[in-house]
């Protein structure tokens, strides 16, 4: 089975915690500190904020093109090494 990840006019750009992902495509949330990349696809349920006690809402964002550039990596921590 494979899933494409191609984004074809995305109808929803964002998704909050509990949501319904309504455009397959990589999503990314942060809490200013760190960033996660997940994928979902059409039906999943979006999960809460991974960091921390994984209990806190969160809203996840379409990455695309408009909204993350031609980026090829991205900084998953947002903040230098103990300053937390």
């Amino acid at each position: 089975m494979s899933q494409d990840f191609t984004q074809k006019a995305p109808t929803t750009t964002t998704g909050t915690t509990g949501g319904t992902c309504s455009v397959s495509g990589l999503y990314k949330a942060t809490d200013g500190k760190i960033e996660f990349i997940q994928p979902y696809v059409v039906g999943d349920k979006f999960f809460a904020f991974p960091g921390g006690n994984g209990k806190s809402k969160c809203t996840w964002t379409l990455m695309s093109k408009t909204s993350d550039g031609s980026k090829t990596s991205f900084d998953a921590v947002k903040v230098a090494a103990g300053t937390i």
